[in-house]
């Protein structure tokens, strides 16, 4: 879309799934009749293109947020509309409307493709995740399927997740014409309210209305020492996602409450977690944005020393634990965070307090801010205490497990 910024990309573990209507069951010919049987003969385009032909594609889905909804994927409408965009026309000047899909740029606007379980539906759209394969082997061109306005449209979003789906491709094919059918759908949605000033309405359609049914969801459980379990990545949903939020958000990188939803921009938060620990120098890079094998290791080394740290202050208070079981460097944790540039907080102050003390800091001014001066008296540190060799190395000026146990060792 014209202003949408990316997609809802959710992985299918949703709390909904959606009841297809018996046509569905059947073939594309059988399934909308007299459209379909005048378009199956075999029809050769300009670029040598023989339609209709099927192969699987990878589809996800977006809507348009409203100011009014009850639930929102990350949180709140603000954070909607920076990931998803207000949504009122698609790339090609359409209005939106449910079941408008977008493609990569190699499916010409006006593109018809059956979808089982939507229907007969149009590319209209772009979007800088919707791509194709390029060949890779292990992907599949990518399709994005508009599903409504407000609730009902993300209720649909994450109901149709993230999947891949065998698709008859038809080409421009004026000839057939679009039918759609979708979960919970009414007339009362051809028009976006609630305050918004949107009027779009929606273009003349088939649309059938069906109902959603309930299905139970498997949860990975998360261990008792709180680590990571399993390795997570965009589109995925659930409690570890929900967990892996709220360690971004005790180490300050994850700015709103824990969804559940990988989303852009717990995408971006794991990318800052990456680039502070030196996994990562870039968001291009590949692996960026990713919670795989280093990421996850990183992370519970983490968690685990604020286990250990927990421990040793219960100890300190008068617990029954017996001190000689806990690590040494718990014992004496001064420092229970990881910290990098831009992090804010008592832990900075305390950082700064010991890297004065030990020469470092130069500042006459001890703030709880993590700023140039600060990452220049821990980049100073590491060198002293051989944890780097230089200030190229990617974690110089960088409090990750290792400088965290130094400091912790001589605090």
């Amino acid at each position: 879309m014209k202003n949408r910024k990316t997609k809802i990309n959710i992985e299918i573990v949703p709390v909904v799934v959606l009841t297809l209507l018996s046509l569905f069951a059947l073939s594309p010919l059988s399934s909308f009749g007299g459209d379909l049987a005048e378009a199956e003969g075999f029809q050769t385009s300009a670029d040598g293109i023989s339609y209709p032909y099927t192969q699987t594609f990878t589809t996800s889905a977006y809507y348009s947020p409203l100011p009014c909804q009850q639930k929102y994927a990350t949180g709140s409408y603000e954070a909607d509309i920076r990931l998803n965009g207000h949504g009122v026309h698609g790339a090609d000047g359409t209005d939106v409307y449910p079941g408008m899909v977008a493609a990569p740029k190699s499916y010409p606007f006006g593109t018809k493709l059956y979808i089982p379980g939507i229907g007969i539906v149009a590319v209209h759209d772009r979007g800088g995740a919707i791509v194709d394969s390029n060949g890779d082997p292990n992907r599949h061109d990518r399709l994005d399927i508009w599903m409504g306005y407000g609730d009902v449209g993300l209720k649909r979003a994450l109901a149709w997740g993230k999947r891949n789906v065998d698709i008859t491709v038809y080409g421009i094919n004026n000839e057939l014409s679009e039918q759609i059918s979708l979960v919970g759908y009414s007339e009362e949605e051809k028009i976006a309210k609630c305050g918004s000033t949107v009027t779009t309405e929606v273009p003349d359609v088939t649309l059938t209305t069906t109902s959603f049914v309930e299905k139970p969801k498997v949860e990975i459980q998360i261990p008792s020492d709180g680590t990571m379990p399993v390795n997570l990545s965009s589109g995925a949903t659930g409690n570890t996602v929900k967990a892996l939020q709220n360690e971004l958000k005790k180490l300050n990188y994850y700015k709103v409450e824990p969804t559940g939803v990988y989303d852009e921009l717990t995408a971006h938060a794991l990318f800052k977690f990456q680039q502070a620990q030196g996994i990562v120098s870039a968001e291009t890079e590949t692996g960026s944005g990713v919670f795989g094998p280093t990421t996850r290791s990183r992370m519970n080394e983490i968690i685990s020393l604020r286990s250990y740290t927990k421990l040793a202050i219960e100890t300190k208070k008068g617990t029954n634990s017996n001190p000689a079981k806990i690590p040494e460097e718990a014992r004496q944790a001064y420092l229970t965070n990881t910290l990098a540039f831009g992090s804010k907080g008592n832990e900075v102050k305390k950082l700064q307090e010991f890297l004065k003390k030990s020469g470092f800091f130069k500042s006459l001014v001890v703030t709880d801010y993590y700023g140039e001066i600060t990452k220049e008296a821990v980049a100073q540190f590491q060198i002293a205490n051989k944890i780097i060799s230089d200030k190229s190395d990617k974690g110089a000026g960088v409090v990750g497990p290792e400088t965290l146990k130094k400091i912790n060792e001589l605090s």
